[in-house]
């Protein structure tokens, strides 16, 4: 009798040992992954999806209005953060050079900073890390609107061509691949100079 109590306390203590380990691994995967706000998760914008402006607030705190159509080739990228995000601090000093990188060579493209933080939280941010980018606040917005989506998911980063179509969205940390994709996409937005004089 002894012996089989002492038997079912080894396969619940086996099987405790078992549901923790699966635990850690779902908290290991579930940490590793961007952070998003589940207040907005379910609503996300995907490629196709046209923004012609958004809204928010720059770091004086003026409202403005930034249009992402523009000319043929112009492309808008869009950066979100949080300060509050410890995957955005792991990515912060590579955007630093990034942005920096990016206006030397790439000057025409229009890229902004978006983020949830308030301006003055969102440029202390911008400084900590020596970002050269404007910032976007988009705080005081309601949570269903089109820029609070944009925000919901960081480190994260959205393309938009000369219509204001999302061409691509890809995690802040893959930055060759979004430098590859903005100069795709603002190739093929081009005129094709070659049939112009035909």
């Amino acid at each position: 009798m002894a012996i089989t109590t002492l038997k079912r306390y080894q396969n619940v203590a086996l099987l405790l040992l078992v549901l923790a380990g699966i635990g850690q691994v779902l908290f290991g995967v579930l940490r590793s992954r961007p952070m998003i706000d589940s207040g907005v998760a379910e609503s996300t914008f995907l490629v196709g999806d046209t923004v012609p402006s958004i809204v928010g607030h720059l770091q004086d705190g003026a409202l403005t209005l930034i249009p992402l159509e523009g000319d043929p080739g112009t492309v808008t990228v869009l950066y979100a953060f949080h300060s509050e995000c410890g995957f955005c601090d792991d990515v912060a000093p590579a955007w630093a050079s990034h942005f920096s990188r990016a206006r030397q060579e790439a000057p025409a493209v229009q890229r902004l900073a978006i983020t949830r933080d308030v301006p003055g939280a969102a440029a202390a941010y911008a400084e900590q890390f020596g970002w050269q980018i404007e910032l976007l606040s988009v705080v005081e917005l309601g949570e269903t609107s089109r820029e609070q989506i944009l925000v919901s998911r960081t480190p994260w980063v959205f393309i938009f061509d000369a219509d204001g179509v999302l061409r691509y969205t890809e995690h802040g940390g893959e930055l060759e691949r979004i430098e590859q994709a903005v100069a795709s996409i603002s190739a093929a937005g081009l005129p094709d100079r070659a049939g112009a004089g035909q």
